[in-house]
């Protein structure tokens, strides 16, 4: 895990964020949840005749980089700024760019860790190996044309070790969002 301190916007470049992170950890996600978010933007963007702003690899999976939200700033375009759950109850606040739906961050209520959308980070400051690759269980099969990652063994435990020294209730304020206000559910989410 190395220091991330860089400047990272929406595609349309309408909101800015500052990052400044001592300590920045890469995963990717497969899960259907977070799959399914990201194919909800992109069919809101093409409804707006607006490209495909969220990426995912080529078997579904999604790259996050796990900061505090205190190490997050908006610098232009916090009214461009929405957040979401994608179910009742959910303790996952996903925020998303207005003007072009790019997935920014997510900040869990009351769990102290925000995860940045990592393909948002110019490529001069990824500087940090993917660490875990988690809910490999969900991946998609691909196109065949690259091999599928393996979720080792080693992955469930490591993940077990390392995240609850990454989660950190302190470092959650002030956080770039409320997330005690009343959010509303994602319109046309469905799990991918």
């Amino acid at each position: 895990m190395q220091a991330l301190r860089t400047n990272i916007t929406c595609h349309c470049g309408k909101v800015k964020l500052a990052i400044d992170s001592p300590s920045a950890l890469n995963l990717v996600c497969y899960c259907k949840d977070c799959r399914g978010y990201y194919n909800t933007l992109n069919t809101l963007a093409k409804k707006m005749n607006l490209p495909a702003a969220a990426e995912l690899d080529p078997f579904g999976g999604v790259g996050w980089t796990q900061v505090y939200p205190c190490e997050i700033k908006v610098k232009d375009g916090e009214d461009l700024l929405e957040t979401c759950i994608i179910r009742e109850g959910s303790m996952q606040h996903r925020v998303y760019s207005k003007c072009c739906y790019t997935p920014m961050f997510t900040i869990g209520k009351g769990m102290g860790s925000a995860m940045l959308n990592s393909a948002l980070i110019p490529d001069e400051d990824q500087h940090n190996d993917i660490m875990y690759r988690i809910i490999g269980r969900q991946a998609l099969k691909g196109d065949g044309r690259v091999e599928k990652p393996k979720m080792s063994f080693s992955v469930p435990f490591g993940w077990f070790f390392t995240m609850p020294g990454r989660v950190k209730k302190d470092r959650s304020t002030p956080s770039p969002i409320d997330v005690e206000k009343e959010v509303k559910i994602l319109e046309g989410f469905k799990e991918g």
